[in-house]
């Protein structure tokens, strides 16, 4: 099993006041062309840029990095990674099923899972609407099909089960 990580941040940059003089040529700023307005739930930070990373997280290999302005495209971003994925896979003459990726951060909505088809994945929930969906029901409901006994464990420590 090879585990890739896929990690979309939303990062905000602070915008200082700029001095504005007749001897002064008009202020420009740097940031406009790779941020976009947006509020972040914090006092600082106008503008917003996203960034989502994709890295084999066994070796610590980067296979991309993609970045958009205010709150980003990152469902595209997410399938940009999963072409990136998808490459090494074949470079490495592995299976899809020998893939699982661990998604986080921004990826943490049932809108994404549609997008993930093909894929074995684990995620992070931003909230727990998830867990309403049909699909992830039906199989929370099954027996589990294995259990682990963490080792050093005192005796009569629970099993866990994992679905």
């Amino acid at each position: 099993m090879v585990v890739f990580d896929i990690d979309g941040t939303r990062q905000a940059a602070r915008q200082r006041a700029l001095p504005k003089t007749e001897e002064l040529p008009l202020p420009q700023r740097h940031l406009e062309k790779v941020c976009a307005p947006h509020y972040t739930g914090r006092k600082r930070g106008e503008v917003v840029r996203t960034r989502t990373v994709v890295s084999q997280a066994h070796r610590y290999q980067w296979l991309g990095s993609f970045g958009n302005q205010g709150n980003g495209r990152y469902r595209e971003e997410l399938r940009r990674g999963q072409t990136a994925i998808r490459s090494y896979l074949e470079a490495h003459h592995l299976s899809l099923a020998s893939a699982l990726l661990r998604l986080d951060g921004q990826y943490g909505t049932g809108a994404v899972i549609a997008d993930l088809a093909g894929f074995s994945f684990v995620m992070r929930g931003k909230d727990y609407s998830v867990l309403d969906r049909e699909s992830v029901q039906s199989r929370l409901h099954l027996p589990a099909r294995s259990a682990i006994q963490p080792l050093g464990k005192w005796p009569g420590a629970p099993t866990l089960r994992l679905p």
